[in-house]
């Protein structure tokens, strides 16, 4: 009887779990969502410094996406996970010249924010003071390096560029 409890609540657990992943966005900012990505799938909602957050895939994206919306349901910016290869140009070269052509690159990131210019990310790992680590580099569209930063844990470089 005992187990047949246990799978009876773990069951539950699982529907409410499931069940609640809307909830962690407003109606209206869900519906802003679908109307400006209707192709997306595999969307999760989580809420992150206050804002909506919805993770999702789209055809024609390389990787993962993130769509934030502020409390009154309004897009603020979108992350897309991309390739290094599908860079600006600018952005290339102004790394290269700074880093070479050899430096391991991780993540690379482009930003769109709303009424602003768009920002790229590129992780970079670098010998900084001596050590091995990771750099962020932050550049816009015409290879401008607008900010780097050592990488911190759980750290999301558009944090910075919040409103």
């Amino acid at each position: 009887m005992r187990k047949m409890m246990f799978v009876i609540m773990m069951f539950a657990v699982a529907v409410f779990t499931v069940g609640c992943d809307d909830d962690r966005a407003p109606k209206s900012t869900r519906n802003a969502f679908n109307a400006q990505y209707p192709s997306a799938v595999d969307v999760d909602w989580d809420k992150k410094r206050g804002y909506s957050v919805a993770e999702f895939h789209l055809s024609g994206e390389w990787g993962e996406c993130e769509a934030w919306y502020d409390k009154s349901g309004n897009w603020v910016m979108t992350a897309f996970d991309m390739r290094y290869s599908d860079l600006p140009a600018a952005v290339r070269t102004s790394f290269e010249t700074e880093y070479g052509t050899q430096t391991p690159v991780g993540e690379v990131e482009r930003l769109e924010r709303n009424n602003a210019d768009t920002i790229y990310f590129i992780e970079a790992q670098i010998v900084f003071d001596g050590y091995l680590t990771f750099v962020n580099l932050d550049y816009s569209a015409d290879g401008t390096l607008l900010r780097t930063s050592v990488d911190v844990e759980d750290y999301e470089n558009y944090y910075y560029y919040l409103p």
